[in-house]
């Protein structure tokens, strides 16, 4: 018995210990919020000629709203996905950014727009 209460005292320190050092990903990464698709990107489609409650709504909305290290979001640098893609969730990117553009109903250049969707297309079929 006495045995069984070392051992449960023991692994109890050892949890206390674990969760006192352990990081969240959000503060080792330092995770920030920013757009999926760039305001930078999103002038040059048209975004330039939105009044500012439609800005406004674009900066907010849920849907354009990632979080991203800095370091990606210093790589990215208001560029578009077939320049920049995150290292991991390229899928979900990709989906996410031209759902972003189509709702917003932003100027997509045709040859660009086909590549995202080619490369989201694999996305889904390498994966079935």
């Amino acid at each position: 018995m006495k045995d069984t209460k070392l051992a449960l005292f023991i692994a109890a320190i050892l949890i206390v210990l674990a969760a006192a050092t352990r990081e969240e990903p959000a503060a080792s990464e330092n995770l920030a919020k920013t757009q999926v698709v760039p305001l930078v990107f999103a002038k040059e489609l048209g975004a330039d000629q939105w009044t500012p409650s439609m800005k406004e709504r674009f900066l907010e909305d849920p849907e354009n709203q990632i979080r991203m290290s800095q370091t990606d979001r210093i790589l990215r640098d208001g560029r578009g996905p077939d320049e920049w893609l995150p290292a991991s969730g390229q899928c979900d990117y990709m989906g996410r950014f031209m759902a972003v553009m189509e709702r917003y109903r932003l100027h997509h250049r045709e040859p660009q727009w086909r590549g995202w969707q080619t490369k989201r297309q694999r996305c889904y079929t390498q994966f079935q």
